[in-house]
């Protein structure tokens, strides 16, 4: 038997890969393959070598999923940015449509004498304040906050947030409404609705109707191209 033959097997037999082998005998490692398949090799060391060719592959594959997910949520938010340049800055007329038609999909629209917009998402939440504000022109005085938390929400917590978010006093929200389902049991997960939802109330008959009335015109299907 070739003397780098015998070491290379040697190497092999204490873990050593074709290429820490092929690079310290200077031996192909198309070479190493035709020796070492030709091997009885004990069963302690095919177990210990597939073991460890495992580990390499979990470790390669890890490695992998995680490089392909940091190059997936790069080109997720590049296509992201390039689709928010569409819509730019909305004009007071488009921010009309938008609040109408989020009130009409998610506010209430059974009151005569309220207007009722809850929410969990805070960037909705945003949106529509400023349609209050600027378009419908409601007074903050007006304009009246509640919040809605599952029992395992801080409270405190929960009203510094939408306080911040709705750009209104904590200390003048309305009494916090606590909301248990049936189906959960009690349970809620941490993750889901970490502060609750937040409740936009405004009181007027006059805003009610106008409301409606923009979202009457919405539903006109001789305004639709």
């Amino acid at each position: 038997m070739r003397k780098d033959k015998k070491k290379a097997i040697s190497l092999r037999l204490s873990g050593k890969s074709y290429n820490e082998i092929s690079t310290k005998l200077g031996v192909p490692k198309s070479t190493l393959s035709s020796w070492f398949r030709r091997e009885k090799w004990p069963t302690d060391f095919l177990k210990d070598i597939c073991s460890k060719n495992k580990r390499i592959w979990s470790k390669n594959i890890t490695k992998y999923n995680k490089k392909r997910a940091k190059h997936i949520a790069k080109q997720t938010e590049e296509e992201k940015e390039n689709a928010m340049k569409d819509i730019g800055k909305l004009s007071d007329r488009e921010l009309l449509l938008v609040g109408s038609a989020l009130h009409w999909a998610e506010g209430s629209k059974v009151d005569r004498w309220k207007i009722f917009f809850v929410n969990s998402d805070p960037l909705m939440i945003i949106l529509m304040m400023k349609f209050f504000r600027d378009i419908m022109k409601i007074k903050e005085d007006r304009i009246k906050i509640g919040i809605q938390i599952h029992p395992n929400i801080k409270e405190k917590e929960a009203r510094k947030y939408w306080s911040k978010i709705t750009s209104i006093p904590e200390d003048i929200f309305e009494k916090t409404l606590y909301q248990v389902s049936s189906a959960s049991k009690g349970k809620r997960r941490k993750k889901t609705l970490p502060f609750g939802t937040c409740r936009i109330s405004i009181n007027g008959v006059k805003d009610v109707n106008k409301l409606k009335g923009w979202i009457r015109g919405l539903a006109k299907f001789d305004n639709l191209p």
